[in-house]
């Protein structure tokens, strides 16, 4: 299997994850709903509590994790020209920026890992 193949493979399953999440997500919200509007026993009243403890927990790791990422749109000059496109909402303006290729992917590593281990 080519290098390009098991790039495409790898971008294929972490959307498939990311697809998966929302569903999950989707059905989360459903049943917190339900429990909301319809649940009459103090058990599962209990289990709305439940779900948004274990939804902040999943949330702040996630902030916490992969935070960091996001500063792809500082490092990164294709993400930094989709940033300014979005701001201006002109694609004429955006094709005309000139972009500092000012990519430090080891700074955003060491952010990732520093955010990840807590220091």
């Amino acid at each position: 299997m080519s290098s390009d193949t098991t790039n495409k493979t790898k971008d294929i399953q972490v959307l498939q994850l990311l697809t998966n999440l929302v569903n999950e997500t989707d059905k989360l919200v459903r049943l917190a709903d339900d429990i909301d509007t319809h649940a009459t026993t103090p058990q599962a009243k209990a289990a709305f509590n439940l779900i948004g403890t274990e939804v902040n927990g999943i949330l702040t790791s996630l902030k916490t994790s992969l935070g960091p990422l996001y500063r792809l749109y500082e490092l990164d000059p294709g993400m930094r020209k989709l940033e300014e496109s979005r701001k201006h909402n002109s694609s004429t303006q955006a094709a005309n920026d000139v972009v500092d290729d000012g990519y430090d992917e080891e700074a955003l590593w060491a952010d990732v890992k520093s955010a990840s281990t807590g220091s």
